[in-house]
């Protein structure tokens, strides 16, 4: 099965980005134990700033998925597009953090352990313009369901990185915390090149497809317009998780540890959601204008496929939450609330599962800003509006933060299939009239009218 195929492949790549990340943490944790705290909030940064390119570049995962010839001038001219923003706003984010840091070093000119954070900042962003590099790269990829190439990259990404971690430790001397991000930079700038001249070999095979074509401004007005809800529906994703992490915080205690070792596993879990998710809707996007049952045929396997994979991951929250808690620390009190955090979030992860399909469905179908307002205010407003409540009348913990995450999802779940729904009963409703007109019904012999 296609959807099973792809799904595969998409889930595999995710896991492996998130073991990139796992290496980068357990080298500083573990061997510049002194620079954990400033490189732990660096990768945070330049992470939230990737969300944003993935929403922002799923436009072209959108465009080419639904496309039926790759090499029109459409699908050109949203390729080279989405390079030159990729440069332009990859660049663009790392003269602001150097302008921000600067103005910092003067203001805090007599303590220069004041600004090492923001320097370490500003060095692992100078890998965001090749990441968003990247991630056209594989949307164009992924969207012809080839997602094979991402996971051979991700993977041999990390082997460079471990390669990396180990000559750090063989070489003590050079054993810094800057000499560690820029080597990190400068892997991640060579794999993406490498991954550059490797598609454009291959659209080499495509006589009217061509990177370096004339660009007008509409088409640079047209591709932010929609690039911009898909930024900000993702972004108001990830900022929400991240109030959280001040909201928890401020509760006190071992709260704040344990919602970043839940939310840690969680968005490992996380992976196989968005995986499926991706395939689901590029899969399925294929067939919105051409077949509407086999389109809606996909979508089911992609629910149905994925609640089978999630199944493990739901069941192991329950019944190994003892092991999983003691993966991230030995202390009693967070191991408890990592515990019961984990309960409550196993309704959470299959109403997330659900609305992430069906928003990634809608997405490919061109449905852009109507999820990402849902979204907005289901995980926003909503969300943290419940969270205030629950903490103030029902308990003052942590798992006050998770029951509004359960509720808050649910709802989501709840805007995106009626949305779903409705924008089907239309588009069926429109192409039974089209047909009409085009096939009227012949009048019965002996009628007059």
């Amino acid at each position: 099965m296609n959807i099973v195929r792809t799904s595969t492949f998409l889930v595999t790549s995710r896991l492996g980005e998130m073991t990139s990340s796992l290496i980068y943490f357990s080298f500083v944790g573990h061997y510049i134990i002194e620079s954990l705290g400033d490189a732990s909030l660096a990768w945070a940064v330049v992470s939230s700033f990737t969300v944003l390119g993935i929403g922002y570049f799923s436009f072209l995962l959108v465009n080419v998925s639904r496309s039926t010839d790759i090499s029109s001038e459409r699908i050109s001219s949203d390729l080279i597009t989405s390079f030159r923003h990729a440069i332009f706003f990859g660049s663009l984010i790392i003269f602001c953090l150097l302008a921000y840091t600067l103005y910092a070093s003067r203001l805090f000119s007599i303590n220069n352990d004041s600004t090492q954070g923001l320097k370490l900042i500003l060095s692992l962003s100078l890998s965001i313009p090749a990441i968003y590099i990247q991630i056209v790269i594989f949307n164009f990829f992924n969207a012809q369901t080839k997602a094979g190439h991402e996971v051979v990259y991700t993977w041999l990404f990390n082997t460079a990185l471990i390669g990396m971690s180990v000559f750090f430790l063989t070489h003590q001397r050079s054993l810094d915390i800057f000499n560690f991000v820029f080597a990190y930079v400068i892997i991640r700038w060579i794999f993406t090149i490498l991954a550059f001249f490797y598609l454009f070999r291959r659209i080499a095979l495509y006589k009217q497809l061509h990177l370096f074509k004339p660009i007008t401004k509409n088409e640079h007005i047209n591709y932010l317009s929609k690039g911009l809800p898909l930024a900000l529906c993702f972004g108001a994703e990830s900022i929400s998780f991240l109030i959280f992490s001040f909201v928890s915080k401020g509760i006190g205690g071992e709260n704040l540890p344990a919602y970043q070792a839940c939310l840690h596993f969680l968005s490992i879990i996380y992976m196989v959601s968005i995986g499926v998710a991706n395939a689901t809707g590029i899969i399925s996007a294929k067939h919105y204008d051409t077949d509407i049952n086999l389109f809606k045929q996909t979508y089911w396997r992609g629910i149905i496929f994925g609640l089978a994979l999630l199944t493990p991951c739901l069941l192991a929250c329950y019944f190994f939450k003892s092991e999983i808690s003691l993966l991230y620390t030995s202390n009693e009190a967070t191991r408890r609330l990592i515990e019961s955090s984990l309960i409550i979030s196993i309704p959470f992860l299959i109403f997330e599962y659900i609305y992430i399909v069906t928003r990634s469905t809608l997405r490919g179908i061109g449905d852009f800003w109507v999820p990402t307002l849902f979204t907005i205010f289901s995980l926003n407003i909503f969300g943290i509006s419940t969270s205030i409540l629950l903490l103030s009348n029902f308990e003052y913990s942590l798992r006050s933060i998770f029951l509004s995450f359960t509720t808050s999802s649910l709802l989501l779940m709840f805007f995106l299939l009626f949305r779903l729904r409705k924008i089907l009963i239309q588009h069926v409703a429109f192409f039974d009239s089209d047909s009409r007109a085009v096939n009227p019904v012949p009048k019965k012999a002996g009628i007059v009218e």
